[in-house]
């Protein structure tokens, strides 16, 4: 079958906003960082993924500081990412001996894609993501509509958020460079590609019936720019996936599948032996019972780090036609699949815990009460002339979120860019911030 994608366009290190690959190249043959290094630079060094170490993995606010947060969870899953691209990277020099150069960075691409993958994901983790969805589902008349029930916004911008998605929200933060408050890092569009699962957006029949998408409207324009200059955009308007972001996707199943096991039995929810069984079981060792959890866990990722690549060099030609959808898992052997299912299993209890579910039935009332908070501030914003004639509380929440100069800059902006404004911010909130937020809204101080 021929080949659809180029390699030489996939690995594009062109960034939002320049015009050809060229410009994004160093003049100076002797820079000291490629552009993929400064997207690693750029990703770790941004308040977005510093703000993941207080964010919820699975566990929300564990009394163990050992257990896992958005920020470790990260880290591993590049490290996974990395191992991973690294054997992708061997293949593609042995299947194009005379492009190998060109596949020396693949598999540090595949580790920014990997340490942005959740930067965009709500206070409470994916609890976060299902309250704002149902909150704003039954408060559409306050955040979207006027007394008139004219809609506030755009058509679009309500689709968006009433489908809010922490990997639209990522995408939206790593490839956006207008607003350094929010963190914007205006990334690579190979680093870009290796982070997008589902590239479409909220008005895809597909994120309707998935309930995810990987494109807010706002970043639509920008991202059929880069899916047309890495050749991802096919005939009928829609866009394949990038063959990297088979192996992002891969390293944070490995990670979380393993790793979530891993901190239940630290937090007294599974006893150890049937979780170390399980993991041995995945490494292939069954009868290595004396092997340490954390050593049994090392190698079963390991193991499916194997498989998964083996997926990836079988279904190579589909995956570069951009016949492959599904992920890589899909295709492991029967044997990890009744591991894997094994583990789903476990997370039925692990997600039905009595202490996750207690925090996650209040992420519902805290979400809320700081959306209606900046919603109605930001609705007297737009009624206004001039900060000064905003109302004491409204002022305070411009302040708290972005500081008054910044507000007074923008404050003729639209309702529509400023409920995007809000969303930045609430997204962006750490679990300990969202609670003291809604503490003080709520007129609930401490000292």
């Amino acid at each position: 079958m021929s080949q659809l994608f180029q390699w030489s366009a996939l690995l594009s290190s062109a960034r939002v906003g320049q015009k050809t690959i060229q410009e994004s190249q160093p003049t100076d043959k002797t820079a000291d960082r490629s552009e993929f290094e400064s997207d690693y630079d750029r990703a770790v060094f941004s308040e977005p993924f510093r703000r993941l170490a207080k964010k919820t993995q699975v566990h929300p606010l564990a009394p163990n500081d050992h257990i896992h947060n958005r920020l470790i969870h990260s880290i591993e899953v590049g490290s996974v990412g990395r191992s991973l691209g690294k054997k992708v990277q061997h293949f593609l020099q042995q299947q194009h001996p005379d492009q190998a150069q060109i596949f020396d960075e693949l598999a540090l691409i595949v580790q920014v894609g990997c340490l942005i993958h959740d930067i965009g994901n709500p206070p409470f983790g994916h609890a976060g993501e299902y309250a704002i969805r149902e909150w704003l589902a039954t408060h559409e008349q306050l955040v979207f509509f006027d007394d008139e029930k004219k809609l506030r916004c755009d058509a679009q911008t309500r689709q968006d958020l009433l489908l809010f998605e922490g990997n639209a929200q990522g995408f939206r933060l790593a490839a956006r460079r207008d607003n350094p408050k929010c963190g914007y890092m205006r990334l690579t569009y190979a680093s870009l590609g290796s982070m997008i699962k589902y590239p479409w957006t909220s008005d895809d029949p597909r994120a309707t019936d998935k309930k995810k998408f990987n494109v807010f409207d706002s970043e639509k324009e920008l991202f059929n720019e880069m899916s047309t200059t890495m050749g991802l955009m096919r005939k009928d308007g829609t866009v394949a996936r990038h063959p990297l972001s088979f192996l992002t996707e891969a390293a944070d199943d490995i990670c979380y599948r393993m790793l979530d096991m891993e901190d239940a039995v630290s937090m007294g929810i599974f006893p150890e032996k049937p979780i170390k069984e399980l993991f041995l079981t995945i490494a292939g060792c069954p009868n290595d019972t004396w092997k340490a959890v954390a050593m049994a866990r090392g190698e079963a990722i390991n193991a499916l780090i194997h498989e998964s690549f083996k997926v990836f060099k079988n279904d190579y030609s589909n995956i570069m036609t951009g016949a492959r959808e599904q992920d890589l898992k899909a295709d492991f052997s029967q044997h990890y699949k009744e591991c894997f299912k094994k583990i789903n299993e476990h997370y039925i209890e692990i997600f039905s815990h009595r202490g996750k579910l207690g925090y996650e039935i209040g992420s519902y009332k805290i979400v809320g009460r700081i959306i209606k908070a900046f919603a109605l501030s930001i609705q007297s914003l737009c009624e206004k002339d001039h900060y000064d004639e905003l109302e004491y509380i409204s002022s305070r929440c411009f302040d708290l979120a972005w500081g008054k100069e910044f507000t007074c800059d923008n404050f003729h902006q639209s309702y529509d860019w400023w409920l995007r404004q809000t969303f930045d911010y609430v997204s962006g909130l750490t679990d300990n911030y969202a609670i003291q937020i809604s503490r003080e809204i709520e007129g609930v101080l401490t000292p």
